[in-house]
């Protein structure tokens, strides 16, 4: 019973011990520190454009917003007089259209879908990307491209990368990034307040605080 209650005693103490160290305190607040510094201009980021995406019919913005269409050539490296009947030489040939569209016209690159119409002897290449796309039609039989490109405004591209639509793979690597670090400087925010005795009473509240209002504003959703 004795050996059972030093045991306890000595396991309690050392879990203060390390809990309370010095130098978990000097990490944590390294952690602290430059986590926040580390996404301190994406955070802010997210927190405006979390604002406009939440209010949309109040903050809209139209600035640097354009449409373009053009027709264009096909020039005679690329066409065909039948469309490649396997869909490697397929994804070939609309690889060789998309590069000659970006060197010789300045086609903004994007997330690429392909669409095969053999009865028009046509190609549609989408090209999607934040807040605008370039649509190409390309006809075989009449041997031109016709190019649509659309850019929905600077504020519609601050808002689709806020949502990572159509941002690629470096911008959700990112967006993961922004993610731990912001995990990181709320729990070792949430330690250093635990270590602060002044302090500890009043920011336990405001964290039970904060549960509790996330927890009306869902249940008031529903009403």
């Amino acid at each position: 019973m004795i050996i059972n209650t030093l045991l306890a005693s000595f396991v309690l103490d050392y879990h203060n011990m390390f809990w309370q160290s010095p130098a978990l305190s000097r990490l944590m607040r390294l952690l602290h520190s430059y986590s926040s510094m580390l996404v301190l201009v994406l955070l802010l980021f997210f927190a405006i454009t979390g604002i406009t995406l939440n209010h949309t019919a109040l903050i809209s913005s139209t600035a640097g917003q354009y449409q373009h269409h053009q027709q264009i050539p096909l020039p005679d490296s690329l066409q065909r007089q039948a469309l490649p009947a396997e869909p490697a030489a397929m994804a070939a040939l609309a690889d060789d259209i998309r590069h000659w569209l970006a060197e010789e016209h300045q086609l903004p690159s994007g997330r690429l879908q392909l669409e095969i119409l053999p009865d028009e002897q046509a190609l549609l290449l989408d090209f999607k990307r934040p807040a605008g796309y370039s649509s190409v039609w390309v006809d075989f039989a009449a041997n031109t491209v016709e190019v649509d490109n659309y850019f929905a405004g600077y504020l519609a591209l601050a808002n689709d990368l806020h949502k990572g639509r159509d941002a690629g793979n470096s911008w959700r690597l990112l967006i993961d990034v922004t993610a731990v670090a912001c995990i990181i400087f709320a729990v070792t925010g949430f330690y250093l307040m635990l270590l602060n005795r002044s302090r500890r009473s009043a920011g336990n509240r405001l964290a039970l605080l904060g549960m509790v209002l996330a927890l009306l504003a869902y249940l008031g959703s529903f009403y």
